[in-house]
Order: C-alpha cells, then sequence, then structure tokens
C-alpha cells in the first residue's frame, strides 16, 4: 500500500513503439505470408526431391525470400517514419495500436483484421502450391517462361513424345542433379528476363540428364527388337509428283544376352559393353577417337591417322541413346521431309 504522507508522483504515459502502425503492421503481414510460403514451398521442394524441379527452387528462394524482404522493408519504413515525426514534431508520439474489446469499433476491425491476415495465408499457401504446379506443365515450360523455346514446344508436340511432361526429361533426379537443376533454372530465369540467350538453342544440349535417368525409364536397352520395319512415303520430282514407297529394315536387335541374340544397333547399348568417344567439336559430329571396353576388360582403341596423342578426358563422352536419337522429342523435319509428308497426308495436293 501506498504513503499517504509522501507526495504522489504522477504516472507518466509510457511513449509507445516506433512499430505500432498500420504500415509496419501490414509490412509484418506481408513478411509472415511470405515466410509462410516459403516454408511451405520448402516442404514441398523436400519431399519431392525426385522431380527436382527447377521453377520450384526459383519460387522458394528468390520468390518467396523477395517478398519477406518487401515486407520487411515496409516495417522498416514505417518504423522510419514514425521515429522521422517523432524527431521533427516536438510531442508528437505514434498512434497507439491499443485495442479495447469492450469497443464495438474495436471488435470489427480487430475481426476485419483477423478475418484478411487468415484469408491471406490462406491465398498464399493455395497460391504457392498451385504456383508450383504450373511451374511443372509443358504450358508453362514452352510459352510462359522460355517463349525461347517456342519451336522446340512446337516439335514437341508433333514427336512420339508429345504426352511426355517436359520435367520428366529436363530435371533430374539426386542429390547433385537436384543442385545443378536449381542452379541451373536460376541461370534460365536470368537469361530470359535479360534476353541474353543463344538464337537458336544450341544442340545437343551439354548438360543434358544422361538416357539412363530419362530414356531408360521407358525404353531398356536390354530389350530384344530383332529388326524394325520402317517406311517412308516420297514423291519424285517430276511434273506429277509421282508417289513412292521405301520401306526399310533396320536391325535394332538387342543390348542383353539375357533376352535374346547380342547385336544391331543396339549392340552400342550393350550393358557389357563401354563406348567412349572423343568429339573435336560443339556439334559431335567430328569424332577422330574412340575406346570400347569389352565385358571381359579387353579395350580398344581407334583413331583416325590425323588424330595425334591422347583426347581430353573430361570432354571424353560415353555413348549412351541421345547419341543416336538425338531429337527423340524436337525433330525438325527438312523442308523436303515436311513437303513429302504434307503431300502424303492430303494437306498438300499432289
Amino acid at each position: 500500500m501506498s504513503d499517504p504522507s509522501l507526495p504522489s508522483i504522477p504516472d507518466t504515459p509510457r511513449p509507445h513503439s516506433i512499430w505500432h502502425n498500420w504500415v509496419s503492421l501490414a509490412g509484418l503481414v506481408v513478411a509472415a505470408g511470405s515466410l509462410f510460403a516459403f516454408l511451405l514451398l520448402f516442404a514441398l521442394d523436400l519431399m519431392g526431391r525426385d522431380s527436382g524441379n527447377p521453377y520450384l527452387g526459383i519460387l522458394c528462394y528468390v520468390v518467396a525470400p523477395g517478398f519477406l524482404f518487401l515486407g520487411a522493408l515496409l516495417a522498416l519504413a514505417g518504423a522510419w517514419h514514425q521515429r522521422r515525426r517523432r524527431v521533427h514534431i516536438p510531442g508528437a508520439h505514434p498512434a497507439s495500436l491499443a485495442i479495447d474489446l469492450s469497443r464495438p469499433r474495436d471488435r470489427r476491425i480487430l475481426l476485419w483484421f483477423a478475418f484478411g491476415s487468415a484469408t491471406f495465408l490462406l491465398f498464399t499457401a493455395v497460391g504457392s502450391y498451385q504456383t508450383y504446379v504450373y511451374t511443372e506443365s509443358n504450358q508453362f515450360c514452352g510459352e510462359v517462361c522460355h517463349t525461347v523455346m517456342g519451336p522446340e514446344y512446337t516439335a514437341y508436340h508433333r514427336s512420339a513424345h508429345a504426352r511426355v511432361a517436359c520435367v520428366e526429361c529436363h530435371v533430374g533426379s539426386g542429390a547433385t542433379s537436384f543442385v545443378k537443376a536449381k542452379v541451373n533454372g536460376t541461370h534460365q530465369l536470368y537469361g530470359v528476363l535479360t534476353g541474353r540467350y543463344d538464337r537458336p538453342i544450341p544442340a545437343p544440349v551439354q548438360n543434358l540428364r544422361p538416357a539412363s535417368e530419362t530414356c531408360e525409364q521407358c525404353h531398356w536397352p536390354e530389350k530384344y527388337s530383332g529388326s524394325i520395319e520402317r517406311t517412308f512415303h516420297r514423291f519424285l520430282a517430276d511434273d506429277k509428283n509421282t508417289p513412292y514407297t521405301v520401306r526399310l529394315l533396320v536391325n535394332v536387335g538387342g543390348g542383353s544376352p539375357l533376352n535374346g541374340p547380342v547385336g544391331g544397333i543396339h549392340w552400342h547399348m550393350n550393358v557389357s559393353n563401354k563406348i567412349e568417344y572423343y568429339a573435336t567439336d560443339v556439334q559431335r559430329q567430328v569424332i577422330p577417337w574412340v575406346r570400347v571396353t569389352a565385358a571381359d576388360g579387353a579395350v580398344t582403341v581407334y583413331r583416325t591417322a590425323e588424330f595425334k596423342g591422347e583426347p581430353d578426358a573430361a570432354k571424353i563422352r560415353r555413348m549412351d541413346c541421345i547419341d543416336c536419337h538425338n531429337r527423340p522429342a524436337h525433330r525438325y523435319a527438312t523442308p523436303n521431309d515436311a513437303v513429302d509428308e504434307a503431300m502424303d497426308l492430303g494437306g498438300i495436293d499432289a
């Protein structure tokens, strides 16, 4: 109890914090929402490492932190404004955010603020997830982000792999591919935003995933295919464009003795063989050196007479499916082939 004989000390109002303002509060809500989005996207990224979507990495590690910093800047801007107001206006104090629940107005404000915050967080969660799903769609890869991929996207729709999602071939799995996908996705984003990318897209793609992680998920070199017939419909260069047909019997063979004879084209994909080559040009068309390692460990090296010395070990490539099937999903027809196909299908009157 207080002593009545002592002089009473008037209560000095405690100055309100410079953070007590609506701008800072809005910034904190934005920061909280972006942090929530980051945690959600990080969880999706962590649980979905088998897909390793590089665009998810952009959303998680670039976009979400960007909004987090934006919210922090808003909060700081509101605090700075209140501090500046306190300095330049003597006796001015930041507006108090004290809420008295006994007042109907305060209850309504608090209710609407809670409802708005919950709605914002809900939309953040749903929007983040839907954005993640959309970045894995073929439309995003071919039309939205990669406008540069227009020709490849058109050819993709006419290929035998038109129902295979882009990310199934172009995004890797495992820790190493996971990191590469994140770095590559960020590099692609920078290239698209600045317009600094190759025109046209160079081929072959140097950092393309190995065929064992893409092609062999559906096709397997151990399978015995035997001989496969291919039919080509052509037209002669006479006045009537006389049609003629070319039928080829391709000796595909097989790559494993457990499923049939080992031979044909797929001898090169024999699981017991290891074929490596060294190309001196970017397009891998000039190959002066080839090394074959047989199942028994015997090594045979083939080289052209002009090639001297040893190849650069870092540029030696092991042969896989893509070395022969180098346009499995983005095959561009030559003018002659395109016209012949259009005439055969009735698109052009013969």
